[in-house]
């Protein structure tokens, strides 16, 4: 290979890694936490114990609000007692609006549950959003097309670093040099994390650009492929779902059991009447982590609501459908680890670390070349920094260690507050980009090498406190999230005790 094509290779390596890797080293942090969503949700906001009073199948609340309602449109989900709730549990949802939540009361008639979390309020779902949003202040539908385009950024980062490692590939792929030449050792960390978990990163950064830009690729598909556009399309060659009249469906704990019995691996969680001007549409809601799902953690089950019969099977997980069905779901599956139960869970969070760590090693490297390129042999050693590498290193030091203490912090006050707080969301969104920014503010104000230490101790002190919160209150919930926390804090202390 020439020379001056590794060189072009290595331009284009180093400048798409310094301006789009703080945003992944976000993304990539926050998305190795959200591989424990639903245990930080059920962490930090425990559901209520299930009453005895109240129907726990869930058959008598929907008959209850399908009587009183016979004319409803829109989606009614009827949410079945799992282990994020206690009670069964029945919203009515409509395009634009936040979803009404009904119980049954105890003296057998609807209850409107006002205090009812949103589905979006939750703190594992605060964890999901900073990890689409790769820690940017800015809302979800601006943040992920921009996501989306720093995707493809990444995709071409990971090419260009590979062409330019494949000269010295054989000899130094698995050479750790960890001695006082600080740039031959990042160097050989950042290129041993890349090569080995390079297919993880591959199919993140393909699929979050798929995920990111997904609204523009159907917007052009809808201008400018489908005569009469996408949507009538979709519609003309899905299934027919069959016409059963009311009187004639079945309750859902007859529905649940049914669909069951047709795939056995398959954990019913909700059931939605999607009510349309043809009919009524059923479709069930569940979870196989043995294969792979349509979405993040879930598959669909269209259901026939006369005989409980799956009569499209497109959406459900292990179920051989459409080919772009097959793919969607693959990249679903393999972005979110959502296969292989807790050992890929467990994976899926190192590999999401390791990959945090990728993009603070490639900093460290850009910044590194720079300062030897200041230094200045004549006066012993002295140096100068550019003021442009000075600004790249303290945003460096302040975003990485800025998120990796706010993430844990939120979490506890979380943990601590979220009974007695009506909107939890606005604890995390302030106390995490507080504490994001005051880092970030130190760094620059101190400077790297002198607010160092501080910062690590600090980030070692904010991960410490979960193990200590799950300590205080000890279950199953929060034991997998209070030893990452350990680990962390135990790895930013050690740090902090080496900048002596």
């Amino acid at each position: 290979m020439k020379a001056q094509t590794v060189k072009d290779y290595l331009a284009v390596h180093t400048w798409v890694g310094i301006l789009c890797g703080l945003v992944l080293y976000v993304a990539f942090y926050a998305g190795a936490f959200s591989m424990l969503e639903a245990e930080i949700t059920r962490w930090t906001q425990p559901p209520a114990p299930a009453s005895s009073a109240i129907s726990n199948d869930g058959d008598a609340l929907a008959k209850a609000f399908l009587d009183a309602n016979p004319g409803i449109k829109g989606r009614v989900r009827l949410r079945w007692p799992g282990a994020d709730n206690a009670q069964p549990a029945l919203a009515h949802m409509v395009r634009g609006e936040d979803p009404v939540w009904w119980q049954l009361g105890t003296d057998g008639q609807l209850l409107r549950m006002d205090s009812m979390p949103r589905d979006d309020d939750t703190s594992g779902n605060f964890v999901d959003y900073l990890h689409r949003k790769g820690g940017l202040p800015i809302p979800l539908e601006v943040a992920e097309p921009l996501i989306g385009l720093v995707s493809l950024a990444y995709a071409l980062a990971l090419v260009s670093g590979v062409v330019v490692l494949l000269p010295s590939l054989v000899k130094d792929l698995f050479y750790l040099r960890l001695g006082a030449n600080l740039k031959r050792m990042w160097l050989d960390v950042h290129n041993l994390l890349g090569v080995a978990s390079l297919p993880f990163h591959l199919v993140i950064a393909l699929s979050a650009a798929v995920f990111g830009l997904h609204d523009m690729v159907y917007l052009a598909q809808d201008k400018f492929i489908y005569q009469d556009g996408l949507r009538p399309t979709v519609a003309r060659d899905s299934i027919a779902p069959p016409k059963v009249v009311r009187t004639d469906w079945l309750p859902p704990s007859e529905i649940r059991h049914r669909v069951q019995q047709q795939v056995p691996d398959f954990r019913p969680l909700a059931l939605d009447y999607v009510m349309q001007p043809t009919g009524t549409v059923a479709v069930v809601g569940g979870s196989d982590e043995r294969n792979f799902q349509r979405a993040s953690r879930y598959g669909l089950a269209f259901v026939n609501l006369g005989n409980g019969e799956i009569y499209d099977r497109n959406y459900l997980p292990g179920a051989s459908g459409a080919v772009s069905t097959a793919l969607l779901s693959s990249l679903f599956s393999l972005h979110f680890g959502s296969y292989g139960g807790d050992t890929v869970r467990v994976l899926y969070l190192l590999l999401g670390l390791s990959g945090a760590l990728l993009f603070y090693t490639g900093n460290l490297l850009w910044i590194e070349t720079r300062t030897k390129r200041a230094r200045r042999p004549q006066d012993g050693g002295a140096m100068e920094r550019p003021r442009h590498v000075r600004i790249v290193s303290a945003l460096t030091q302040g975003v990485c260690l800025g998120c990796a203490a706010a993430l844990p912090a939120t979490l506890v006050l979380a943990h601590w507050f979220a009974p007695r707080l009506a909107d939890l969301n606005v604890l995390h969104q302030s106390v995490f980009y507080a504490v994001f920014a005051a880092c970030i503010t130190w760094a620059i104000w101190r400077g790297t090498e002198r607010a160092a230490r501080s910062l690590l101790w600090f980030t070692a002190l904010c991960n410490a406190l979960v193990p200590l919160a799950v300590a205080l209150s000890p279950g199953p919930d929060g034991v997998l999230l209070g030893a990452t926390c350990m680990v962390l804090a135990l790895f930013f202390g050690w740090l902090a005790w080496r900048q002596r």
